[in-house]
């Protein structure tokens, strides 16, 4: 079969996300000879359109900021809040290989991270929960760096409109008059950043560009190949090992050997509606999802034919999200749902969750009170003038609406709660009441129900100027609006049951030889919970990181 090849290389890589690009790198700097082959005509996948955030704990930047850490607190927390879901061995080889992952790309490649200052684990009320330390994200970059490879980044426009870091717009949440001088002093910084003038346009690379660029400039630093339009069709076996794959190559089928191993990054099955709706309870849409859109389950499809293992197809990583009539994907609220002065309600006009929960919990919630017949998809996030005026909201920066989103029905106004309550086909008594209810509390501080802002997460996306509590404020100040809030994703969670070595499972256990699968097309290590911001891309790159190593042996 040797001969029948049209390309051969000791390791092929799949994808060209975070953990793609990892596992690349790694397993050339292990001495072998690598490919990387992208379906798109961008590499970087959904961690380019992400927050390129990374949730490492016990890691070498902790410890310089006088955090303490260890493998066995970020256990206990793993298992704890995974409810004995997932392998312990998985678990420790995660939390064992993080910090080791870290500090090889910052010692050996061009990737750099920053503390994510106050951004705490997602459930502090679990055992081995830290406040701080164990969430990182991406050192800005500019495109200046890239030159010939800049306009092949996925969705890199995000980045060039909105190019502040996490700790940057997180810190200018803060709606006082100190808070604003804050803000000031981050733009004058920002228009100073070296990495950001070049020409016309913002040079500067944040959040998932920035993790992207870094990672693609270590691989253009070793020669290693990236093959775009390139999209995998069929795993080859030979002998009872994975020996490569067919792909789709400038039109016509081409046979890519692995003397080694392949490893499938390729993401998840966020944009095939029908395995969304053969795996997971309705209603769905790939409509609502922000993950890449070349996530369409190609590798969980070309490993199940060879007789691979899934596990966690029903779940994904759930996160509100917004519509623009016209545009080409939705808007993820992550930072709307925290703030004071808005309420996210079902068609009954009522609360169903604490909005400031961790955005998975919030979807799940949502389903929850849509199941329960409380027709919560969509719900509706409502909020008044006062925020609008001081908030960001999806799409618009603070002050006056644009018309544009008014014409288009991404946003609906009016000056009482019950107009607003008709235009959006909520019961109005059930608005009206649960407004009322909601800011006798909101004025004292304290949400009886649902406890929002009680909690480290909820507050660290809070206005701090905003007391007692940073999470609550009335909505009370007209004209209020309203924004229909759909239960969306970053991406699914399902894919190939794998082991402590990311190699890939049969149903009764058995490895099948040379396969490995890392990210969304793997079975989470995280379980059905969300340990803390950058839970998502830190799988994938630690278990690339994994896979490499051990891919290197054969």
């Amino acid at each position: 079969m040797g001969e029948s090849w049209d390309y051969k290389t000791d390791v092929l890589v799949v994808g060209s996300g975070g953990g793609g690009m990892t596992a690349a790198l790694m397993a050339k700097d292990q001495g072998n000879d690598v490919l990387c082959i992208e379906k798109g005509r961008a590499y970087g996948g959904s961690t380019a359109m992400s927050g390129g955030t990374v949730w490492i704990p016990n890691n070498h930047l902790m410890k310089r900021l006088g955090c303490q850490d260890s493998e066995e607190e970020a256990f206990q927390y793993l298992q704890s809040i995974t409810e004995g879901r997932v392998r312990e061995d998985r678990l420790w080889s995660y939390l064992a290989s993080g910090p080791r992952m870290l500090e090889y790309l910052e010692k050996h490649s061009r990737v750099r991270f920053a503390i994510v200052r106050r951004m705490c684990d997602y459930y502090q009320n679990a055992k081995g929960a830290k406040p701080e330390g164990r969430s990182l994200e991406a050192v800005p970059i500019s495109i200046r760096r890239l030159t010939k490879g800049f306009d092949q980044i996925q969705d890199h426009r995000i980045s060039r409109q909105a190019s502040l870091t996490v700790n940057e717009a997180v810190a200018m949440l803060d709606s006082s008059w100190w808070g604003r001088l804050g803000a000031i002093r981050i733009f004058a910084r920002y228009y100073l950043d070296p990495t950001r003038c070049v020409g016309k346009g913002d040079s500067r690379l944040t959040l998932g560009n920035a993790l992207v660029a870094r990672l693609r400039l270590s691989l253009a630093d070793r020669n290693i190949p990236v093959w775009l339009e390139t999209p995998a069709h069929s795993l080859i076996v030979d002998a009872g090992r994975v020996a490569g794959l067919e792909a789709l190559r400038s039109g016509r089928i081409t046979r890519i050997g692995a003397r080694k191993a392949v490893i499938l990054a390729a993401g998840g099955f966020a944009h095939n509606q029908a395995m969304r709706e053969q795996h997971q309870r309705g209603p769905v849409s790939t409509a609502w999802s922000a993950a890449s859109r070349n996530d369409t389950g190609d590798a969980i499809r070309m490993a199940s034919e060879i007789g691979a293992a899934l596990d966690f197809m029903y779940d994904a990583w759930w996160a509100s999200t917004s519509l623009v009539s016209g545009w080409s994907k939705p808007i993820v609220s992550i930072v709307e749902r925290n703030l004071p002065g808005s309420i996210m309600v079902n068609k009954m006009g009522r609360r169903f969750t604490n909005e400031a929960a961790p955005y998975s919990d919030v979807v799940k919630a949502q389903y929850a009170s849509h199941w329960q017949g409380h027709d919560a998809v969509p719900a509706y996030l409502i909020i008044d003038s006062r925020f609008r005026s001081r908030y960001l909201t999806g799409p618009m920066m603070p002050g006056k609406t644009p018309k544009m989103f008014i014409d288009r029905g991404y946003i609906r106004m009016s000056d009482t709660i019950e107009g607003l309550a008709r235009q959006c086909g909520i019961d109005p008594v059930g608005l009206i009441s649960e407004i009322n209810a909601f800011n006798a509390n909101a004025a004292k501080g304290k949400d009886q129900e649902f406890g929002r802002g009680d909690s480290l997460l909820d507050r660290f996306y809070g206005d701090p100027s905003v007391r007692p509590n940073s999470c609550l404020r009335p909505v009370d100040k007209p004209p209020f609006y309203a924004i229909e809030m759909w239960p969306g994703d970053i991406g699914t969670k399902g894919g190939l049951r794998t082991d402590a070595q990311a190699r890939v499972l049969r149903e009764d256990g058995a490895v099948i030889e040379s396969l490995y699968a890392i990210g969304n097309c793997s079975s989470p290590v995280m379980g059905a919970s969300y340990a803390g911001g950058g839970a998502t891309i830190s799988s994938s790159m630690v278990f690339g990181y994994i896979a490499a190593l051990n891919a290197g042996k054969h």
